[in-house]
């Protein structure tokens, strides 16, 4: 893998920008766990992601699309290509605010959205829709990945409530990208340790 085009940024501060993509999006996961332990009020099978940021506990699932925001950032800081790392920060900025613009309830109409809520939908759409471009622009052998993930969301969303599984299991197969993508930048800019020379007898 090539070093990085962006002047400043050398080998080492791309390993750690990929384990801290790795490990914000564990935390993303690991957080959306305890979202849902912290509400079993809200039915995973119909209701959104985003219903988990309303209310008292809401700041758990704030946390949770932070931590995502950050793990695309860092990997935006790790991997190589331009186009890539233009679009990861775009998907960032757009988790941020789907933290920071608290969704308004599943069951308001689209219309009668707020402006947060409509900043929230807006900011939600950007992220979901332009990462599997990022991956393809990024490169490697997982490139595909997130957008069979996205596809396949819009497969089920047929069959089930698309408020439920369908996202859920499509940001599973992000973060797995994320991970799988930022252990192999992290592989492959290892520095190597020339072999010792032998000695003069």
């Amino acid at each position: 893998m090539p070093s990085s085009d962006v002047p400043g940024v050398n080998d080492s501060s791309r390993r750690a920008a990929g384990r801290l993509a790795a490990a914000a999006i564990v935390t993303y996961q690991l957080l959306l766990v305890a979202a849902v332990v912290a509400r079993p009020d809200i039915d995973v099978t119909h209701k959104p992601v985003s219903e988990y940021a309303i209310g008292r506990p809401g700041w758990i699932a704030v946390a949770a699309f932070l931590a995502c925001a950050l793990s695309y950032a860092a990997l935006a800081a790790a991997v190589p290509g331009r186009t890539a790392r233009v679009l990861l920060v775009i998907c960032a900025a757009g988790t941020a605010g789907v933290g920071v613009f608290v969704a308004d309830p599943v069951s308001t109409p689209l219309d009668r959205l707020s402006t947060i809520g409509t900043l929230h939908v807006i900011a939600g759409l950007s992220a979901l829709l332009l990462l599997p471009f990022a991956a393809l622009f990024a490169g490697g052998r997982r490139r595909w990945l997130p957008l069979a993930g996205l596809l396949g969301h819009y497969a089920l969303s047929v069959v089930i409530p698309p408020e439920g599984w369908p996202p859920r299991l499509l940001f599973l197969t992000y973060a797995i990208w994320v991970v799988l993508t930022a252990q192999h930048i992290v592989q492959q800019l290892r520095p190597t340790v020339p072999p010792r020379q032998q000695r003069a007898t």
